[in-house]
């Protein structure tokens, strides 16, 4: 029978695996704000508006069923991808309007 040291240790393993997942998240949007930041430079150059109704509800439709296909519920990832693709257009702004 497991004590519950054990069931600590197994507990603590499973956590570092989730410290390593969140890395992985902040590390890619990172990555992805790097490339909203060039995105923008280049909208600002070219006079391309930032929002782009018809990009956002493609994103959106391929994110979610990448979601779906990994079990995660719809919900959860229309909120995380609104607020990544809202902090896109934040920066976006931003670049463009020169501030």
């Amino acid at each position: 029978m497991e004590s519950k040291k054990d069931g600590i240790r197994k507990l603590n393993r499973v956590r570092s695996h989730v410290d390593r997942a969140d890395m992985v998240i902040i590390t890619a949007l990172s990555e992805r704000m790097a490339l909203v930041r060039d995105i923008g430079e280049i909208k600002k150059k070219f006079r391309i508006p930032v929002v782009s109704e018809n990009r956002d509800k493609q994103v959106m439709k391929r994110i979610l069923m990448t979601g779906n296909a990994h079990g995660l519920d719809k919900g959860f990832i229309e909120e995380v991808y609104l607020s990544v693709l809202n902090e896109a257009k934040r920066i976006q702004n931003k670049i463009v309007k020169g501030r």
